[in-house]
């Protein structure tokens, strides 16, 4: 039987509140709300606290909220009587999803507080991916061993496919960092040294590859956790750095000029390409941005028919099978009160803030990647 939580009839007074709560809740046109509500068409609250959660850490209900849509999208049915992990998913192949998300550090900045002429130094891409690369196997490690403690031992999920769903908001521009850091977590694989010599021509000189990653002063923290059985028991993660409040939005009947401003994959150059389109134009879908990295080792491989699809990528270590226009990275911009204007006078404001967000087009050859 479908059922629609009550999301948005606020449970706790207005200062406990998350800011990225309050952000949807306040906004001015229900557009936004509606997804997300179509989004929980058919979720079981199991504990009766999912709405609390909501409200009050947003983040993680958020991921949950989208993962059960995707699941939705590619027809695949949950099992609500099974109370853990958070989704157990029926079928001739079934398999489980325990969701996280990668939080920013204690005492460390929120990735709802921007303050941009300070952050400009402070976070730079370097920085981001590093904090990400930490936050990211943290998050991982403590739902591996969850499961070795918890889930091996039920008799449901013991024989199954065990997925750990990521999803980044570690720092105010977890945005991006694309695939590195997971790449890094999973794999040990940072980046290429190259040259691009055109649009259609690399070389490439060098692999970087990570064992570790310092945390603190001799503290590091292991990377490669896919490079080994260790974690066989963990067949795959699902991570988008870009299932956020903007997918929302980018999917929802919002008739004020929304602007996206995008990185994808380009599967036929040296180059990604970059966009700033609105959102009609962009067509951005639910499932754009959501990549699985399948685990070498896993003892029960995550072979799921139904989760190939033309929008999902999927990557096994250095063998990535990524859709031409991957979406890798994106920003949303909303013009508020620009709903009622005429064609002409949208035309002209989006054309203005398309060149205000759009990146130079000028690329000066050879391009050195270090």
């Amino acid at each position: 039987m479908n059922r629609t939580l009550n999301l948005f009839k606020p449970l706790v007074e207005e200062e406990k509140l998350h800011p990225n709560f309050k952000n949807v809740f306040h906004d001015n046109l229900p557009y936004v709300r509606e997804v997300l509500l179509n989004w929980s068409n058919g979720f079981h609250d199991r504990d009766g606290k999912f709405v609390y959660e909501f409200q009050t850490t947003f983040n993680s209900s958020f991921w949950e909220l989208y993962l059960f849509s995707v699941l939705k999208e590619l027809n695949l049915e949950v099992d609500f009587t099974k109370n853990r992990p958070d989704f157990v998913i029926k079928g001739n192949k079934p398999f489980c999803i325990e969701a996280t998300i990668a939080s920013h550090p204690f005492n460390g900045q929120p990735e709802w507080i921007k303050n941009i002429d300070e952050d400009m130094k402070k976070w730079t891409t370097d920085k981001v991916i590093d904090n990400a690369t930490i936050r990211l196997a943290n998050s991982f490690i403590s739902k591996s061993r969850y499961y070795q403690s918890s889930y091996s031992k039920l008799d449901y999920t013991k024989d199954l496919p065990y997925v750990i769903a990521i999803a980044p908001f570690d720092s105010p521009y977890f945005f991006v960092q694309n695939h590195q850091a997971i790449r890094r977590v999973l794999y040990g694989f940072d980046r290429f040294v190259a040259i691009d010599w055109n649009e259609n021509e690399r070389d490439i000189i060098e692999e970087i590859t990570m064992e570790s990653i310092e945390k603190k002063k001799d503290i590091e923290i292991p990377l490669g956790y896919f490079n080994d059985e260790q974690h066989s028991h963990v067949s795959a993660v699902i991570f988008s750095s870009v299932a956020t409040a903007g997918k929302a939005r980018m999917i929802s009947d919002d008739p004020r000029i929304v602007l996206s401003k995008s990185k994808r994959y380009n599967d036929f150059g040296t180059q990604p390409i970059y966009e700033v389109l609105e959102k009609r134009e962009a067509n951005e879908q639910l499932l754009d941005g959501l990549i699985v990295f399948h685990n070498p080792f896993a003892k029960h491989p995550f072979n799921i028919e139904e989760f190939y699809h033309p929008l999902i990528a999927h990557a096994d270590n250095r063998i990535s099978d990524l859709p031409h226009k991957t979406l890798l990275q994106r920003e949303v911009l909303t013009l508020n009160k620009t709903e009622r204007l005429s064609s002409a006078s949208r035309k002209k404001i989006e054309m203005r803030y398309k060149k205000k967000l759009s990146e130079s087009d000028d690329l000066n050859f050879p391009i050195v990647h270090k």
